[in-house]
């Protein structure tokens, strides 16, 4: 593997501060963003930019591209139906867009579980909910050993009242892998859906939700 190879990939590497080459350490939380990628977003702006569903050129191509990049991301994530990938502008706002939506079912004295391990992006949704329409926001304990989630507390806080298990693949803070397989179980036993935030999981590993049997699966680029 040619490490100098890779890194030409990527345009912002070569940026520099003080005639110093620059590192960047917030690769967990925003990445940079590889030639290929740009390009393709060029491509696109310069000859394929419409609304969707137009009876035009453009749009139809537009059209096409979407689902076939959707198609691409069921194959990626072992989605058995592409119709079940929906795409938004990135995690965070598709989770509070899911937030809302799943608000809808809920009512007061209703239970949300998630761990102090997760992102902002999967804590704040289910506070806002709390707020909004009196659920309750449960925190299981974690490992302190190896910063996963604590099973044995998870089956303790499940209950009747539980409607959603709000778990991270991966911890960005950690690097540490929860057992996603055996949480989605656990919430399936009491009637509640599984929601996971596979964001800084995907780029390491492969996965299969039809496997892990979760209900909601949330991605990034």
């Amino acid at each position: 593997m040619n490490i100098q190879i890779i890194r030409e990939q990527f345009p912002s590497l070569s940026l520099r501060s003080n005639d110093r080459p620059t590192i960047f350490f917030d690769n967990a939380a925003g990445t940079q963003v590889a030639r290929q990628c740009i390009d393709r977003l060029n491509q696109y702006f310069l000859y394929f930019n419409a609304n969707s569903g137009g009876v035009f050129e453009t749009s139809r191509c537009s059209d096409e591209l979407i689902e076939t990049c959707r198609q691409r991301v069921a194959d990626f994530i072992g989605v058995k139906d592409p119709k079940e990938v929906a795409f938004g502008p990135n995690m965070t706002t598709l989770t509070q867009a899911f937030a809302r939506a799943f608000g809808c079912l809920c009512h007061p004295g209703d239970e949300i579980i998630t761990t102090s391990l997760e992102h902002e992006a999967n804590i704040s949704p289910w506070l806002g909910l709390a707020k909004e329409r009196g659920v309750k926001v449960r925190f299981v304990d974690i490992n302190l050993d190896d910063m996963t989630i604590n099973l044995d507390s998870l089956q303790k806080q499940l209950s009747t009242r539980t409607r959603l298990v709000a778990v991270g693949y991966a911890s960005n803070a950690f690097g540490t892998v929860n057992p996603v397989e055996k949480v989605a179980k656990l919430a399936h036993s009491v009637g509640a859906l599984c929601f996971v935030d596979a964001v800084h999981y995907s780029p390491h590993g492969l996965i299969d939700v039809t496997e892990l049997g979760c209900d909601v699966h949330d991605g990034s680029t």
